[in-house]
């Protein structure tokens, strides 16, 4: 007969591993070479790591050149809005300088310059004479 301790044993090992005793493989275990990894698998792997590293390094040039020309082009339309600028200013200076309230001032003050009284005026032709007073036409034709 058999001592307790051996048949409480054998019923643990009946409800663990069934009828046959003997030990449920797994299903999802999958069985480990006990070869070494071959030389071509080594190879691939290697060949594998370069390519990534080659690509990683691209990646990092890649971005590094599209940053440099980023800021060039920020440089240039930092110059272009300064540029754009000085332009306006100019041609408020133009237009200043060639306004006809401007020339005449100017002519008055700096030059001394005055306006002729209609006995003073010279024509070349005698027999075209203005009516009225001909600087006072010049002006109206001038601011119209």
């Amino acid at each position: 007969m058999m001592t307790a301790e051996k048949w409480y044993e054998y019923q643990e090992n009946y409800k663990r591993y069934g009828l046959d005793m003997k030990p449920k493989p797994d299903r999802f275990v999958v069985e480990r070479r006990e070869s070494e990894v071959t030389l071509s698998e080594k190879v691939k792997t290697i060949t594998l790591l370069v390519l990534a590293g080659v690509l990683c390094v691209s990646l990092i040039i890649s971005t590094a050149y599209t940053a440099r020309v980023k800021y060039e082009i920020n440089l240039i339309a930092k110059e272009n809005t300064q540029i754009s600028g000085e332009i306006e200013n100019l041609n408020v200076k133009i237009k200043n300088a060639t306004n006809i309230r401007h020339i005449e001032k100017k002519a008055l003050d700096e030059l001394g310059m005055i306006y002729p009284s209609p006995e003073r005026f010279v024509f070349l032709v005698r027999h075209e004479k203005p009516q009225g007073d001909f600087a006072m036409l010049i002006k109206e034709q001038a601011y119209n």
